[in-house]
């Protein structure tokens, strides 16, 4: 009778603990966005190529943890400063990029505090490009593939360091004029499980 009562015991202790992993989340991270030089087109007029600086980025989400696989709705934003376009240098030229993603993501256990996972995310991106006055914008479909690594700081605070290649499905468009977009970005975010 006693081994039974420890039986259930220890599987009541199982499925609470299973429980306990899964569970609601909010994050933040933010860091360092780095633009892809740009193809900036316009039929019959111009062909020419967009650089950027290196510029800044950051992003929030609400999510669900299913113990293994998260899925989450992140708002993101980013913005650079334009270098140059095919060798003029621009001031107070810069661009900017929102985006609303749905993201997975596949956590691979280690049985320790370190998480390593990888993730992808569908959605929309709205780009505008500033040239002193002369603005294209546009919303378009997005993408973005994910690889990090969290550090569990306790049962609720988990830090995580990601990589994010983000980039637009077609141009942003624009009176003709169509221009080109991809991302990499570096981020450190913190993520709060309830």
């Amino acid at each position: 009778m006693r081994i039974r009562v420890l039986l259930a015991g220890l599987l009541l202790f199982a499925s609470t603990a299973s429980a306990f992993a899964a569970g609601p989340y909010v994050g933040v991270a933010g860091g360092v966005s780095i633009i892809h030089d740009s193809d900036d087109t316009a039929p019959g007029y111009y062909d020419a190529t967009i650089a950027y600086d290196t510029g800044y980025g950051f992003n929030l989400s609400a999510g669900y943890n299913f113990d293994g696989f998260r899925l989450e709705g992140e708002y993101g934003y980013k913005a650079a400063d334009i270098k140059d376009i095919s060798g003029y240098s621009y001031s107070g030229a810069d661009a900017s990029f929102n985006s609303f993603m749905v993201n997975g993501y596949y956590d691979i256990k280690t049985n320790s505090a370190v998480t390593p996972f990888i993730g992808a995310g569908l959605g929309l991106i709205y780009g505008e490009l500033n040239d002193n006055g002369y603005t294209v914008d546009d919303t378009v479909p997005g993408y973005q593939l994910i690889a990090g690594v969290g550090f569990d700081l306790n049962k609720n605070v988990t830090l995580d360091v990601s990589y994010r290649l983000q980039g637009a499905a077609t141009d942003f468009e624009k009176d003709g004029e169509k221009i080109s977009y991809l991302s990499s970005n570096v981020y450190a975010g913190i993520r709060y499980k309830f």
